[in-house]
């Protein structure tokens, strides 16, 4: 009798797990009608460094407005060499990101049509950053348009998102993206040094792609065939529900993977001696997150090892983490920071550029959390708070001496703050002490509640303050509202325990 109950209940089980995939991918088929498509094929030249393609956006209006323009940022264009407003760099790693001197990176817009007619094309920003591109006509809400553009990049020798080394080519937001449409206007946010400066919605993305042989290609999506002939290679992608589309070209990239689930995760690196504990830091944060958060929903996650100025950089399905770290414990420490971005910006977006602390401060805490939870990392998250408590008010008290105050705001723009220093310990040294405090107000349980709560409520679209306050407060049975603002408002005196 007891093990026809266990092979009941282990039946249930399988039952219950396989509902719940197949409802996972009901969800992002059902989204994947009511969303934008990008149908990109572009070609990648080595020698010359340039990268031509085509690029149709089948773009539905998604808002409860008529559109008769829609912008596209250009996010290249902050690599120029008379960029004005945009920063790609602080004075402080201007030499580490450009090793070899300045090199100009752009986009160059050639044509562009709306329904098979030919449009003007009309760049506008300070730093020719935003491509506007008049309809003709009404798009009303839920209706369609299909949007041309043809263009080239010049990829710029830097380590950065969008740059080149000896190592790799990363392309990272490289083609015109549609900008988010937000109270009356389009949100056309200029590039800044400072954090992520980047802000938009789920959409499919279908990529043809031809580069030299000898490169790997790592990229956001699966890659569904790939064709070489005489030396070049033409690889088919596809990645659906997806809030932005990256790829690295790698030299001597060497690749292993295994299973996390249903994700098989890829870790692609040139230089790596203990390259399967990589491989295992990636593996581990799928299964840790999607056990805490709520299920990874995609097939595959690749975690890339290649140059970059900061530690790492989050895409979906795809990840950068710099080859300049030379520290185990910080290597892995960044494999799981920026997997934990897959579901704090990837899976549930919020605005990077006004509320940055949202997805780097709950990513910062989210890591601590893993640690918590897989003690054989050797990290102990009490003793991390503390250093985090012990660093912020050190920094504190040298800014406080140096520039006479300091704007303890965590909720402002990336723009406001002074530079990297100050971006950093509001944003995410404050952010996981925001969240550690938050997690001791209202207990563990409900802390881990509230976060499933806001998963579950905002997966695929991009959520507010007030949806993050909302996810805690039912969880917890608790009004937050004067908790959240205290620390947003940088009212809250920090002191060493």
């Amino acid at each position: 009798m007891k093990k026809i109950r266990l092979k009941c209940l282990f039946l249930s089980i399988v039952i219950l797990a396989s509902i719940c995939l197949v409802a996972c991918g009901d969800d992002m088929s059902k989204l994947s009608q009511r969303i934008t498509n990008y149908n990109i094929v572009a070609t990648f030249d080595e020698e010359s460094k340039i990268l031509t393609a085509s690029e149709e956006v089948n773009y539905i209006n998604g808002y409860n407005v008529t559109l008769s323009s829609v912008s596209f940022h250009l996010y290249p264009n902050a690599f120029r060499k008379d960029a004005k407003k945009s920063k790609v760099v602080s004075s402080l790693t201007y030499d580490k990101a450009y090793e070899n001197g300045f090199s100009e990176g752009y986009i160059k817009i050639n044509s562009v049509s709306v329904n098979g007619n030919n449009k003007e094309v009309t760049i506008v920003g300070d730093d020719e950053n935003i491509l506007s591109v008049s309809l003709g006509f009404e798009l009303y809400p839920d209706d369609r348009v299909n949007i041309n553009i043809n263009f080239e990049i010049l990829l710029p020798n830097i380590n950065h998102r969008f740059g080149y080394s000896d190592n790799a080519y990363n392309f990272g937001n490289f083609y015109p993206i549609a900008c988010v449409y937000e109270d009356g206007a389009f949100r056309e946010d200029y590039y800044s040094s400072n954090g992520d400066p980047f802000y938009s919605e789920m959409a499919n993305y279908n990529v043809t792609l031809t580069y030299n042989s000898e490169f790997t290609l790592c990229c956001t999506g699966e890659k569904t065939n790939i064709v070489a002939d005489n030396g070049k290679s033409t690889a088919t992608i596809k990645a659906n529900v997806v809030r932005d589309f990256s790829f690295i070209l790698g030299k001597n990239y060497k690749e292993i993977s295994d299973k996390a689930g249903k994700t098989t995760v890829y870790y692609y690196y040139h230089d790596d001696e203990d390259a399967q504990k990589s491989l295992k830091a990636g593996i581990d944060a799928i299964n840790t997150f999607s056990n805490m958060f709520g299920e990874y929903p995609y097939n595959t996650y690749s975690v890339v090892q290649t140059s970059f100025v900061h530690g790492g950089m989050e895409y979906p399905m795809l990840v950068y983490i710099s080859d300049a770290i030379d520290d185990r414990a910080e290597y892995n420490n960044v494999i799981i920071h920026e997997t934990a971005h897959q579901w704090w910006y990837g899976l549930i977006g919020s605005d990077a550029v006004r509320h940055a602390w949202m997805d780097e401060g709950l990513t910062e805490y989210a890591t601590l959390m893993f640690y918590r939870a897989n003690s054989d990392y050797g990290i102990d998250i009490s003793e991390s708070l503390n250093e985090s408590l012990s660093n912020y008010i050190l920094f504190s008290r040298i800014y406080e001496s140096v520039y006479g105050s300091l704007d303890s705001k965590m909720d402002r723009d990336i723009y406001s703050f002074s530079g990297d220093m100050e971006y950093t310990y509001l944003t995410y040294v404050k952010g996981v002490l925001f969240f550690g405090s938050l997690e001791e107000n209202i207990g563990q349980k409900a802390f881990l509640k509230g976060l499933k709560t806001y998963y579950n409520k905002n997966k695929y679209s991009i959520a507010s303050v007030n949806d993050m306050i909302s996810a805690f407060e039912s969880a917890s049975h608790k009004n937050l509202e004067s908790f959240f603002t205290s620390w947003l408002d940088g009212k809250v005196i920090l002191q060493s325990k």
